[in-house]
Protein backbone atom coordinates (compact mmCIF):
# COMPACT_ATOMS: atom_id res chain seq x y z
CA UNK A 1 0.00 0.00 0.00
CA UNK A 2 0.96 3.38 -1.10
CA UNK A 3 1.88 5.72 1.73
CA UNK A 4 2.49 8.94 2.15
CA UNK A 5 6.22 9.15 3.94
CA UNK A 6 7.21 6.85 0.69
CA UNK A 7 6.54 9.87 -1.64
CA UNK A 8 7.88 12.49 0.97
CA UNK A 9 11.09 10.46 0.90
CA UNK A 10 11.45 9.70 -2.79
CA UNK A 11 10.26 13.73 -2.84
CA UNK A 12 12.86 14.88 -1.02
CA UNK A 13 15.58 12.27 -2.79
CA UNK A 14 14.69 14.08 -6.46
CA UNK A 15 15.06 17.58 -4.99
CA UNK A 16 18.18 16.31 -3.50
CA UNK A 17 19.52 14.42 -7.48
CA UNK A 18 18.47 17.28 -8.95
CA UNK A 19 20.51 19.95 -7.08
CA UNK A 20 18.16 22.35 -7.97
CA UNK A 21 20.84 25.61 -7.12
CA UNK A 22 23.01 24.26 -9.72
CA UNK A 23 22.28 20.94 -11.57
CA UNK A 24 19.99 20.41 -14.19
CA UNK A 25 16.74 21.29 -14.79
CA UNK A 26 14.44 18.67 -12.72
CA UNK A 27 12.81 17.46 -15.94
CA UNK A 28 16.32 16.24 -17.21
CA UNK A 29 16.28 14.20 -14.80
CA UNK A 30 13.39 12.19 -14.01
CA UNK A 31 14.31 9.14 -15.96
CA UNK A 32 17.51 8.98 -14.38
CA UNK A 33 16.30 9.17 -10.68
CA UNK A 34 13.29 6.52 -11.30
CA UNK A 35 15.53 3.90 -12.70
CA UNK A 36 17.93 4.44 -9.58
CA UNK A 37 14.51 5.02 -6.65
CA UNK A 38 12.43 2.01 -8.29
CA UNK A 39 15.42 -0.62 -9.44
CA UNK A 40 14.50 -2.46 -6.25
CA UNK A 41 10.84 -2.23 -7.56
CA UNK A 42 11.55 -3.01 -10.79
CA UNK A 43 14.18 -5.58 -10.78
CA UNK A 44 11.42 -7.61 -9.15
CA UNK A 45 8.68 -6.83 -11.28
CA UNK A 46 10.82 -7.96 -14.55
CA UNK A 47 11.83 -11.34 -12.96
CA UNK A 48 7.53 -11.76 -11.83
CA UNK A 49 6.86 -11.06 -15.75
CA UNK A 50 9.99 -13.48 -16.84
CA UNK A 51 8.31 -16.04 -14.39
CA UNK A 52 4.64 -15.30 -15.54
CA UNK A 53 5.71 -15.87 -19.25
CA UNK A 54 7.45 -19.02 -18.86
CA UNK A 55 4.95 -20.76 -17.48
CA UNK A 56 1.66 -19.79 -20.19
CA UNK A 57 4.84 -20.50 -22.45
CA UNK A 58 4.30 -24.59 -21.22
CA UNK A 59 1.59 -24.95 -23.23
CA UNK A 60 3.03 -24.24 -26.29
CA UNK A 61 4.87 -27.04 -26.60
CA UNK A 62 2.26 -29.78 -27.40
CA UNK A 63 0.60 -27.53 -30.27
CA UNK A 64 3.98 -26.29 -31.49
CA UNK A 65 4.94 -30.47 -31.78
CA UNK A 66 1.30 -30.93 -33.88
CA UNK A 67 2.10 -27.27 -36.12
CA UNK A 68 5.54 -28.80 -36.78
CA UNK A 69 4.19 -32.35 -37.40
CA UNK A 70 1.68 -31.57 -39.78
CA UNK A 71 2.67 -28.79 -41.95
CA UNK A 72 5.35 -30.53 -44.01
CA UNK A 73 2.07 -33.00 -44.51
CA UNK A 74 -0.04 -30.06 -45.22
CA UNK A 75 2.28 -28.20 -47.89
CA UNK A 76 3.21 -31.39 -49.33
CA UNK A 77 -0.88 -31.52 -49.88
CA UNK A 78 -0.99 -28.10 -51.04
CA UNK A 79 2.09 -28.57 -53.77
CA UNK A 80 0.11 -30.45 -55.99
CA UNK A 81 -3.13 -28.19 -56.32
CA UNK A 82 -2.98 -25.43 -58.59
CA UNK A 83 -4.13 -22.39 -57.17
CA UNK A 84 -3.24 -22.93 -53.43
CA UNK A 85 0.67 -20.84 -53.54
CA UNK A 86 -1.39 -18.22 -51.19
CA UNK A 87 -2.30 -21.03 -48.37
CA UNK A 88 1.34 -22.11 -48.62
CA UNK A 89 2.86 -19.16 -48.16
CA UNK A 90 0.47 -17.89 -45.43
CA UNK A 91 1.29 -21.21 -43.48
CA UNK A 92 5.36 -20.98 -43.80
CA UNK A 93 4.97 -17.73 -42.85
CA UNK A 94 3.15 -18.75 -39.63
CA UNK A 95 5.26 -21.40 -38.61
CA UNK A 96 8.27 -19.26 -39.38
CA UNK A 97 7.04 -17.25 -36.93
CA UNK A 98 6.15 -18.93 -34.35
CA UNK A 99 9.44 -20.60 -34.56
CA UNK A 100 11.14 -17.04 -34.09
CA UNK A 101 8.95 -17.07 -30.89
CA UNK A 102 9.81 -20.30 -29.17
CA UNK A 103 13.42 -19.36 -29.67
CA UNK A 104 12.67 -16.05 -28.07
CA UNK A 105 11.25 -18.11 -24.93
CA UNK A 106 14.40 -20.83 -24.73
CA UNK A 107 16.52 -17.57 -24.38
CA UNK A 108 14.43 -16.12 -21.88
CA UNK A 109 14.19 -19.53 -20.10
CA UNK A 110 17.92 -19.60 -20.01
CA UNK A 111 18.22 -16.12 -19.26
CA UNK A 112 16.39 -16.02 -16.23
CA UNK A 113 18.25 -19.01 -14.83
CA UNK A 114 21.43 -17.44 -15.08
CA UNK A 115 22.98 -14.65 -13.00
CA UNK A 116 23.41 -12.11 -16.12
CA UNK A 117 21.99 -9.12 -15.95
CA UNK A 118 18.53 -7.01 -15.11
CA UNK A 119 19.39 -5.52 -18.45
CA UNK A 120 19.67 -8.84 -20.33
CA UNK A 121 16.56 -9.94 -18.65
CA UNK A 122 14.25 -7.34 -19.77
CA UNK A 123 15.85 -7.52 -23.29
CA UNK A 124 15.14 -11.07 -23.50
CA UNK A 125 11.67 -10.34 -22.05
CA UNK A 126 10.94 -7.29 -25.02
CA UNK A 127 12.39 -9.53 -27.54
CA UNK A 128 9.59 -12.65 -26.26
CA UNK A 129 6.71 -9.59 -26.32
CA UNK A 130 7.73 -8.88 -30.34
CA UNK A 131 7.87 -11.94 -31.45
CA UNK A 132 4.61 -12.56 -30.14
CA UNK A 133 2.86 -9.47 -31.14
CA UNK A 134 4.44 -10.04 -34.14
CA UNK A 135 1.99 -12.86 -34.88
CA UNK A 136 -1.18 -11.62 -34.66
CA UNK A 137 -1.48 -9.84 -38.36
CA UNK A 138 0.59 -13.13 -39.76
CA UNK A 139 -2.26 -15.04 -38.17
CA UNK A 140 -5.13 -13.04 -39.33
CA UNK A 141 -3.48 -13.56 -43.09
CA UNK A 142 -3.99 -17.27 -42.68
CA UNK A 143 -7.53 -16.77 -41.30
CA UNK A 144 -8.46 -14.62 -44.31
CA UNK A 145 -6.43 -16.80 -46.80
CA UNK A 146 -8.32 -19.83 -45.56
CA UNK A 147 -11.65 -18.55 -46.05
CA UNK A 148 -11.09 -18.19 -49.77
CA UNK A 149 -10.69 -22.18 -49.89
CA UNK A 150 -13.49 -23.63 -47.99
CA UNK A 151 -12.72 -26.82 -49.59
CA UNK A 152 -9.47 -27.26 -47.92
CA UNK A 153 -10.62 -25.96 -43.99
CA UNK A 154 -11.27 -29.88 -43.44
CA UNK A 155 -8.21 -30.89 -44.63
CA UNK A 156 -6.16 -28.29 -42.57
CA UNK A 157 -8.03 -28.98 -39.45
CA UNK A 158 -5.39 -30.14 -37.76
CA UNK A 159 -3.23 -27.59 -38.74
CA UNK A 160 -5.60 -24.43 -37.90
CA UNK A 161 -6.13 -26.32 -34.35
CA UNK A 162 -2.95 -25.93 -33.55
CA UNK A 163 -2.76 -22.12 -34.66
CA UNK A 164 -5.77 -21.27 -33.11
CA UNK A 165 -4.52 -22.46 -29.41
CA UNK A 166 -1.21 -20.91 -30.19
CA UNK A 167 -2.63 -17.75 -31.29
CA UNK A 168 -4.70 -18.14 -27.54
CA UNK A 169 -1.75 -18.20 -25.36
CA UNK A 170 0.16 -15.81 -27.48
CA UNK A 171 -2.95 -13.37 -26.16
CA UNK A 172 -1.86 -14.36 -22.84
CA UNK A 173 1.49 -13.63 -23.04
CA UNK A 174 0.59 -10.41 -24.65
CA UNK A 175 -1.16 -9.41 -21.26
CA UNK A 176 2.14 -10.14 -19.29
CA UNK A 177 3.60 -7.02 -21.10
CA UNK A 178 -0.02 -4.85 -20.58
CA UNK A 179 -1.56 -6.53 -17.20
CA UNK A 180 -3.62 -3.34 -17.09
CA UNK A 181 -5.41 -5.14 -20.18
CA UNK A 182 -5.50 -8.21 -19.02
CA UNK A 183 -9.20 -10.08 -17.98
CA UNK A 184 -10.37 -10.28 -14.71
CA UNK A 185 -10.43 -13.98 -15.44
CA UNK A 186 -7.10 -14.23 -15.35
CA UNK A 187 -5.83 -14.28 -11.80
CA UNK A 188 -2.48 -15.33 -11.99
CA UNK A 189 -1.76 -11.83 -13.65
CA UNK A 190 -2.92 -10.00 -11.04
CA UNK A 191 0.28 -9.49 -8.96
CA UNK A 192 1.94 -7.57 -11.96
CA UNK A 193 -1.28 -5.12 -12.41
CA UNK A 194 -0.42 -4.78 -8.78
CA UNK A 195 2.86 -4.33 -8.99
CA UNK A 196 2.63 -1.56 -12.23
CA UNK A 197 -0.12 -0.18 -10.66
CA UNK A 198 1.64 0.64 -7.45
CA UNK A 199 4.51 1.96 -9.09
CA UNK A 200 2.68 3.98 -11.51
CA UNK A 201 1.04 5.53 -8.58
CA UNK A 202 4.42 6.17 -6.72
CA UNK A 203 5.81 7.62 -9.55
CA UNK A 204 2.44 9.88 -10.13
CA UNK A 205 2.66 11.42 -6.65
CA UNK A 206 5.81 12.14 -5.76
CA UNK A 207 6.37 13.79 -9.32
CA UNK A 208 2.90 16.33 -8.62
CA UNK A 209 4.34 16.62 -5.32
CA UNK A 210 7.98 17.68 -6.58
CA UNK A 211 6.19 19.86 -9.36
CA UNK A 212 3.90 21.63 -6.64
CA UNK A 213 7.57 22.13 -4.34
CA UNK A 214 9.68 23.40 -7.80
CA UNK A 215 6.04 25.77 -8.85
CA UNK A 216 6.61 27.43 -5.47
CA UNK A 217 10.03 27.33 -4.44
CA UNK A 218 11.09 31.04 -4.94
CA UNK A 219 8.36 32.08 -2.77
CA UNK A 220 9.01 29.23 -0.38
CA UNK A 221 12.59 30.62 0.00
CA UNK A 222 11.42 34.15 0.94
CA UNK A 223 9.32 32.56 3.75
CA UNK A 224 12.55 30.94 5.01
CA UNK A 225 14.57 33.95 4.48
CA UNK A 226 12.16 35.95 6.67
CA UNK A 227 12.24 33.13 9.14
CA UNK A 228 16.24 32.64 9.35
CA UNK A 229 18.62 34.96 9.84
CA UNK A 230 20.94 35.27 7.13
CA UNK A 231 19.00 32.46 5.95
CA UNK A 232 20.23 31.97 2.05
CA UNK A 233 19.35 28.61 0.31
CA UNK A 234 23.19 27.98 -1.38
CA UNK A 235 24.41 27.94 2.16
CA UNK A 236 22.23 24.93 3.23
CA UNK A 237 22.88 21.63 3.14
CA UNK A 238 21.49 20.37 0.34
CA UNK A 239 19.43 18.02 1.90
CA UNK A 240 18.10 19.64 4.80
CA UNK A 241 17.54 22.35 1.80
CA UNK A 242 15.37 19.67 0.05
CA UNK A 243 13.22 18.87 3.34
CA UNK A 244 12.86 22.32 4.33
CA UNK A 245 10.93 22.85 0.99
CA UNK A 246 8.89 20.01 1.53
CA UNK A 247 7.98 20.56 4.81
CA UNK A 248 7.18 24.31 3.93
CA UNK A 249 5.55 23.63 0.91
CA UNK A 250 3.05 21.28 2.78
CA UNK A 251 2.52 23.85 5.49
CA UNK A 252 1.75 27.00 3.15
CA UNK A 253 -0.05 24.96 0.16
CA UNK A 254 -1.65 21.51 1.67
CA UNK A 255 -4.45 22.95 4.06
CA UNK A 256 -5.80 19.24 3.89
CA UNK A 257 -2.08 17.69 5.95
CA UNK A 258 -2.06 18.95 9.30
CA UNK A 259 1.03 21.13 10.24
CA UNK A 260 2.11 18.73 12.93
CA UNK A 261 1.73 16.13 10.79
CA UNK A 262 4.18 18.17 7.69
CA UNK A 263 6.65 18.91 10.80
CA UNK A 264 6.85 15.89 12.16
CA UNK A 265 7.27 14.07 8.70
CA UNK A 266 10.44 16.85 7.93
CA UNK A 267 11.90 15.79 11.09
CA UNK A 268 11.64 12.00 10.71
CA UNK A 269 13.23 12.67 7.30
CA UNK A 270 15.96 14.69 8.12
CA UNK A 271 16.66 11.90 10.87
CA UNK A 272 16.89 9.49 7.83
CA UNK A 273 18.84 11.61 5.47
CA UNK A 274 20.26 14.57 6.88
CA UNK A 275 23.31 15.34 9.51
CA UNK A 276 22.66 15.16 13.60
CA UNK A 277 22.00 18.72 13.66
CA UNK A 278 19.35 18.35 10.86
CA UNK A 279 16.26 17.34 12.73
CA UNK A 280 16.79 20.42 15.00
CA UNK A 281 17.52 22.67 12.29
CA UNK A 282 14.55 21.23 10.53
CA UNK A 283 12.19 21.45 13.00
CA UNK A 284 12.80 25.13 14.49
CA UNK A 285 12.55 26.18 11.04
CA UNK A 286 9.20 24.92 10.25
CA UNK A 287 7.51 25.54 13.99
CA UNK A 288 8.13 29.20 13.06
CA UNK A 289 6.93 29.10 9.41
Amino acid sequence: MLKRRQIREAAVQFLYFADLEEGPDASDIQDAFWEIIQENSLRKLSHAKAKAVLHIAQGRESRIARLTERTPVALAELKVVDGTSALSSALKKITSQESQLSAALDILKTASKSKSGDDILDTRLKDVFIASRSLAPVRKTWEHTLEDFPAWRNKLEAVTSAIVHLGRISERLDTIDSPEASSPGMPELAHLRSSEDEINKFRKATIELVHGILSHKDAIDEKLVSIVENYAPERVAPVDRAILRLGAYEILHCPDIPRAVSINEAIEIAKKFGSTDSSRFINGVLDAL
